[in-house]
């Protein structure tokens, strides 16, 4: 069936594309028009296609565009009144291709010089994104709209692995330079970019659609403006922003099919009516309760507590997208207002088979069906305000509501396949809403004085709420439900309550002096105050009565031993004469919530020296941060702080070799503070990988409560030196090599406990050094119609990296740091012409660490995830001037998601997949798509 299915989906798309035509769409021609010395906007400037009638006029940020240009080589004429008529040749405009053209004029009194291409105001383009590569003070990468719409990726996580020296982590983190995700800062816009995670120092990208987003940007060296916790990079992601030049309505939907999951047997329990929306966690909240003076909860109370365990079977249905955007704008005088607004929205579905080995009760075997319904739903809203003058205000918000309702049905063996000892059954519902705002300004004071002022005020709200996560064991022997008689499990008849919320409010100010052209200097400052409250409630069921009648209760099935006929408080745990029945009682470890803040308040001064050969970035940051939390740990208080005071010197220098081509050197001290959950005192059980993760404050071989240590800031110093060559527009080769040296990276290790556990330690120290080569290359020097219209990606890093043990014998000497890579590869193939384009894209990244080990036995060594080779193809045809149609298969080899654990006894770390245990594995399934864009207007 799923055959018959993949190749309904490729006979379609390719019935549509063969029945379109070959007609050329035309192109647009778009810039902005400034003064050659003052580089202010030129209002009303006239732009000409000489010899044709097509024209536009600019507005007041000196921005104009030209619509449906047929495609050809065009010579461009400029006018303005008080200025000198420029003409700019050899301007070839594509199909359905955006050309830039940003240009100056001189004014009547001065020579015409020679038009220059300028840094983007139209940021979105591929030239564009390289342009401002090129001219960039640091080392940065980037991806451009344009260059994501050819990849069809769905969100900013499928995105940025496109970037060079990036890779993804769980299919919505990322690795820069082969590093731990936590060794990156995300901002939005300008603004910090909030987190949804409870166990992480992490940005989950899967939260924002492809199509909302204009470009990102990875800055990967230090610079005084920028923030200092950091070492793989600083991410920059900038959602798409409105103009008043333009006015579009843009629809688009997708339907997806993924192997081994749609029309496949789908697993779920109780659904809610706001779960299309991704809004269920409403539905699912905790009654009110209030147990009772022997701990139990009464009986009344106990039945509010809905019968949500019954489960439904039947095939899943093809995935959903839907996006819509709008953009508009209106002229008010010699001002304007742009509007941007979009919609999207997904209903995804997920069917793994997950093999999983617990070494820590002897090679337990583990094979799980686990059923994943993903919701998404986003919007949008941009404003621009543009006040004259070069000065603008912005007000930008984006929020997102994401949910996942999953059910896992595990078997347990006593070795593979043989014997199946214990069955178990795990359902949950989460559910991350994220909002970011940011209010924001750009002013140019003085044009003569050359001073200018950008701000933003930012506010972010994440909130994760896990509500109801239910868990229940069954003896494969008996049949049997595994109930106690006192107590709370966390493993088996339990019900667990996570609620996260976490607000961050931010002020980021920057000034800039302009003395000459080729001196500036600035100054800024940044402040941010984070808060966060988490809070968590188990709950578990207990026999009430052990009277006979218990064994015919939990042989029952899971959906009727939870009927709410069945609970009541129960008078003792002797015999009794009524019916067997089971009560609920709360979870007494009070180490179940926290409350943390981090105030920080940084500033800084550069100074930027450049000339027609040389660019000088040279500065120092000091950040004051203040880290807290209270929280408790076996009934007693915890209240921790930490202070640190931070300077962090930077120099960025870049020297032109040609026209064409630079070097760049660059050195930078930056940190990496802990993140609140890794230090917090609260043990949380993960059911997927069947173990407890605690934070350092937790130390679980201390039977008096006393609390474990606090994570140490990590320095880390960082070297840079590359080289950069632009063939031509739209194409560069960079090769770089990069060395950092960390003191006290923070790192997630398995714990030195009886059963399997995480937590996070600090290392003595640790360095890296790579080698990155980067290249974008047209293919036109091949000749023949096919290499003219093709363009090849690579971008490809090489790393080292090693951890100092300092003579601890439980650790393995000589391994590289947890979550780096030693190498990372990203290819692609493009092709583009007469309204087609389509893509091949390729990934590997190196075997990494997931988990360090902590001791000499098999259970406590190193877990590492193998490297795994990914190939996406896409193909995306006009049918007409506004409609498309576009198709697309993502991870065509299907290769295995591989953990494996290795044998302490090799001390090489050598992982070999046929000898070594497997921690997991599963396949993700190919992934197919067919969908159609169309435009209104």
């Amino acid at each position: 069936m799923k055959k018959y299915i993949c190749c309904f989906f490729l006979n379609v798309s390719c019935l549509l594309f063969s029945l379109v035509s070959q007609a050329q769409t035309p192109g647009i021609v778009k810039g902005q028009i400034t003064d050659l010395l003052t580089k202010e906007a030129l209002i009303g400037a006239t732009v000409l296609m000489k010899g044709t009638t097509q024209g536009a006029a600019t507005d007041i940020e000196g921005n104009f565009v030209i619509n449906r240009v047929p495609a050809g080589t065009y010579t461009i004429v400029i006018s303005a009144v008080g200025y000198k008529t420029g003409e700019v040749a050899n301007i070839t405009v594509e199909p359905d291709k955006i050309t830039l053209l940003n240009t100056t004029l001189a004014t009547d009194q001065q020579n015409l010089i020679e038009v220059v291409v300028r840094a983007s105001r139209t940021s979105n383009t591929e030239v564009a994104v390289i342009s401002q590569i090129r001219q960039a003070q640091q080392v940065v990468s980037g991806v451009s709209a344009e260059q994501i719409i050819k990849s069809q990726d769905r969100d900013a996580a499928e995105v940025v692995r496109r970037i060079p020296g990036v890779t993804i982590v769980d299919n919505r983190f990322i690795n820069i330079r082969g590093l731990n995700d936590r060794y990156n800062t995300v901002w939005l816009n300008d603004a910090v970019a909030p987190s949804s995670e409870t166990d992480r120092k992490a940005f989950s990208f899967d939260i924002i659609p492809s199509n909302l987003l204009d470009r990102v940007l990875i800055f990967k060296t230090p610079a005084p403006e920028l923030p200092g916790d950091f070492a793989g990079g600083m991410v920059k992601v900038y959602t798409r922003q409105p103009s008043s030049t333009e006015r579009s309505l843009n629809i688009s939907f997708t339907g997806g099919y993924r192997a081994g999951t749609t029309f496949s047997d789908f697993t779920q329990d109780v659904k809610y009516s706001k779960d299309w929306l991704g809004f269920g966690a409403a539905d699912r909240q905790l009654p009110a309760v209030t147990p009772d003076a022997n701990g139990v909860i009464p009986t009344a109370q106990a039945k509010a507590f809905p019968n949500t365990y019954p489960l439904t079977t039947s095939p899943a249905m093809p995935d959903l997208r839907f996006n819509l955007s709008y953009l508009t704008g209106l002229k008010l005088g010699n001002r304007s207002l742009g509007s941007l607004s979009a919609i999207s929205y997904s209903n995804t579905n997920t069917s793994f088979n997950i093999d999983r080995l617990d070494v820590f009760q002897n090679n337990v075997f583990n094979r799980d069906r686990q059923f994943g319904n993903n919701v998404r739903l986003g919007l949008l809203q941009n404003f621009v305000f543009s006040l004259g003058n070069g000065s603008k205000l912005e007000f930008r918000n984006m929020l997102n509501q994401l949910s996942r309702n999953q059910v896992t049905l595990r078997d347990q063996f006593d070795e593979e396949g043989v014997n199946l000892t214990k069955y178990s059954y795990s359902m949950g519902y989460q559910s991350r809403l994220v909002y970011n705002g940011q209010l924001a300004g750009n002013h140019n004071i003085n044009y003569k004085s050359g001073l200018s002022i950008d701000w933003v005020l930012g506010y972010a709200i994440s909130n994760k709420k896990e509500p109801d996560l239910r868990r229940q064991e069954y003896n494969a022997t008996s049949k049997q439900a595994i109930l106690f008689t006192s107590g709370v499990n966390l493993f088996s008849g339990s019900r667990l309550y996570q609620d996260l919320n976490e607000n961050i409010y931010s002020l980021n100010l920057n000034l800039k002096q302009k003395f000459s052209d080729k001196f500036e200097l600035a100054a800024g400052t940044y402040i941010e105050n984070k808060d966060r409250q988490f809070v968590a409630r188990l709950f578990g069921y207990s026999l009430s009565n052990l009277n006979p009648n218990y064994n015919t209760l939990l042989a029952k099935p899971i959906s009727d031993i939870f009927n709410t006929a069945n609970v009541e408080r129960g008078s003792g745990f002797g015999f009794e004469e009524d019916g067997a029945s089971i009560s609920l009682r709360p979870g007494v470890k009070p180490n179940y919530s926290y409350d943390a803040a981090n105030k920080l308040a940084a500033g800084y001064l550069s100074a930027n020296y450049t000339t027609d050969k040389v660019k000088l970035l040279l500065g120092a940051r000091f950040e004051h941060n203040v880290q807290s939390i209270v929280a408790g740990l076996n009934g007693e208080p915890i209240n921790r702080s930490i202070t640190t005071d931070k300077l962090l010197p930077s120099a960025n220098l870049s020297y032109n070799l040609t026209e064409k081509a630079l070097i760049r050197a660059a050195y930078g001290r930056t940190l990496n503070r802990p993140e609140f959950r890794e230090w917090a005192p609260f043990v949380y059980y993960d059911f997927d990988l069947n173990a407890l993760t605690y934070g350092s404050l937790y130390n679980p071989a201390s039977g008096n409560g006393t609390p474990g240590n606090l994570l140490e800031v990590a320095d880390i110093d960082n070297f840079d030196l590359r080289y950069e060559y632009y063939p031509s527009d739209g194409e560069n080769v960079h090769f770089g090599v990069f060395y950092k040296h960390f003191a006290n990276p923070i790192e997630s290790s398995i714990a030195n406990t009886t059963n399997l556990a995480f937590t996070f330690i600090n290392a003595p120290s640790a360095y890296a050094a790579g080698v990155e080569l980067d290249i974008r290359k047209k293919l036109n020097f091949l000749g023949g119609r096919f290499f003219s219209n093709a363009t090849l990606l690579f971008n490809g890093s090489l790393i080292k990296s090693e951890v100092a043990v300092d003579g601890k014998a439980s650790w393995t000497p000589n391994r590289q740091l947890q979550g780096q890579s030693p190498y990372v590869v990203n290819t692609g193939l493009y092709y583009n012409t007469k309204g087609w384009q389509v893509s091949a894209l390729y990934n590997v990244f190196g075997p990494r660490i997931v988990f360090v080990g902590s001791g000499t036995n098999p259970p406590y060594s190193e877990v590492v995830e193998m490297p795994r080779h990914t190939i996406d193809l896409t193909i995306s045809r006009d049918i007409t001037e506004r409609l498309s149609v576009n198709g697309g298969v993502s991870d065509l080899l299907n290769q295995a998601v591989l953990y494996l654990q290795d044998d302490p006894n090799k001390k090489d770390l050598k992982f070999d997949r046929a000898t070594d245990p497997k921690f997991m594995n599963y396949r993700r399934g190919s992934y197919f798509t067919l969908g159609l864009r169309y435009r209104l207007f």
